[in-house]
């Protein structure tokens, strides 16, 4: 499922950009529902083909993250001027996602197995398709007048044809109008309106009777159309999903956010990958004088503890990705940059992971350890859907979070790699134990440290340029 899911993502982002979020939403919904339902045919049949079920748990993450794909391209294009909140809840809601199920399965499906695949083949599956009949983008300001672009190069198309170009508060209608904002009968107040409209006929006067210069065109764009309308034709030029890749990886912006995204979650996978192995370690770090517990497979101690850093993992990752958004909203009104919730997250997941180094077997800072991680993970996968759409717009969006979401599993691979390596070292050949507290995993966490710096580097370098550029 990961897999699907990691891997699967710049095909999905191809896709949602190709086709749309609605007709998306759907296959990923089909994908979902299909894929868990012949998972509990296994199940109920005893089928021991793996090759089978590995192909079945990858649609089920590929389907998966095409729906995420979609909401979050909806939100990001609906809400040009609240970007940063409207991401918040799709990327905080994917996230939780799972401690939701874990919790209907504990209560529900204690042991039945094949009870709980069924319901999540029904449930997730017919959830999703109807959902996709509420999912549609709006034409707003930075997605109209794509023609007067028409003969830019298109390097430039695709990192300007969907920036915003931000009118006076009062003057915005576009970003709520499928809520009902904006859409009442003018009245006799509402001269500002009718300003707007005065103005949008005396730009399209002068544009149809003389050349304008390209700059005068694209400023009088916003005013051209106040009320967003459902996207059901669109003259601008597209952008080839294949141009927008090779636009990205010979981007050196880009490039730059990719390895900041991959690096910030890489680490934080890695530690939600391996914080069972560092309860363990800790745990036998503290009994390594009693032989009858070091003999045992599994202590209900240690399940209890790893269950409970799993959870303070999942709620603080939660909460990160929600608040994010709205912060980082608020940043942007006041004109700072949004990457300054980056840099401060990398810097306090550097020292979440000196705390790990540091501290050999004390329980209640592994907690704090695994709050500091998991909202440092959320912070970043919570600030970096605006990011995106604000740097290089939402024509493409899908397609280049596809392609910042295959950084994290390579720098997952490596670490866990390397992870699994130090571990495997330090333990002990016959039981199988590791009983040096840190020293078990103390490496992997000083190259997350290192990596981490880099990090902070490249995203210093970035926020200084993009200063420069103002």
């Amino acid at each position: 499922m990961t897999i699907g899911a990691g891997i699967g993502g710049l095909p999905a982002g191809l896709i949602v950009d190709k086709y749309g979020p609605r007709p998306s939403t759907r296959l990923g919904s089909i994908l979902i529902l299909i894929s868990y339902y012949s998972v509990y045919r296994i199940y109920l049949t005893r089928h021991n083909n793996l090759i089978v079920i590995c192909l079945c748990m990858g649609f089920v993450g590929f389907g998966s993250i095409i729906c995420y794909f979609s909401t979050l391209k909806a939100s990001q294009a609906n809400f040009p001027n609240h970007r940063g909140a409207a991401g918040a809840l799709p990327v905080s809601a994917y996230g939780f996602a799972a401690t939701i199920f874990s919790i209907i399965s504990a209560t529900f499906f204690d042991d039945d197995t094949g009870g709980l695949i069924r319901f999540l083949s029904l449930f997730c599956g017919s959830v999703t398709f109807l959902g996709s009949f509420f999912i549609r983008i709006y034409e707003d300001e930075e997605d109209g007048g794509g023609q007067l672009l028409s003969s830019t190069e298109p390097e430039q198309l695709a990192l300007l044809e969907d920036q915003s170009f931000n009118p006076p508060p009062q003057k915005l209608y576009g970003s709520f109008a499928f809520w009902g904002t904006g859409e009442h009968t003018p009245t006799p107040s509402d001269s500002e309106s009718s300003s707007l409209f005065q103005e949008s006929s005396t730009s399209q006067q002068y544009q149809s009777g003389s050349s304008l210069p390209q700059r005068n065109a694209t400023q009088s764009r916003p005013q051209s159309s106040p009320i967003a309308k459902p996207k059901h034709s669109s003259k601008k030029r597209d952008v080839k999903p294949i141009d927008a890749i090779k636009l990205r990886v010979t981007d050196k912006k880009f490039l730059t956010h990719y390895l900041i995204v991959a690096i910030s979650t890489g680490i934080g996978q890695m530690y939600i990958y391996s914080i069972g192995f560092i309860v363990t370690a800790q745990y036998y770090y503290n009994k390594k004088g009693d032989q009858q517990d070091n003999d045992e497979e599994s202590d209900p101690e240690t399940v209890r503890a790893q269950a409970l850093q799993v959870a303070i993992i999942s709620i603080s990752s939660f909460l990160g990705r929600l608040i994010a958004g709205f912060v980082s909203d608020a940043l942007h009104r006041r004109k700072y940059q949004r990457l300054w919730i980056v840099i401060i997250t990398l810097v306090i997941q550097f020292l979440g992971q000196l705390l790990l180094v540091m501290n050999v077997s004390n329980q209640l800072l592994i907690s704090l350890s695994s709050y500091v991680m998991g909202s440092c993970y959320g912070l970043v996968f919570g600030t970096y859907p605006a990011v995106m759409a604000d740097e290089f717009g939402t024509s493409t969006f899908s397609t280049n979070w596809g392609l910042i979401c295959t950084g994290y599993v390579i720098t997952l691979f490596i670490l866990n790699k390397y992870f699994g390596w130090i571990y495997d070292n330090n333990s002990d050949p016959i039981t199988g134990h590791c009983y040096k507290g840190n020293g078990c995993y103390m490496g992997a966490f000083k190259l997350g440290m290192s990596l981490s710096g880099v990090a902070i580097i490249a995203t210093y370098i970035i926020m200084r340029k993009t200063s420069k550029r103002r």
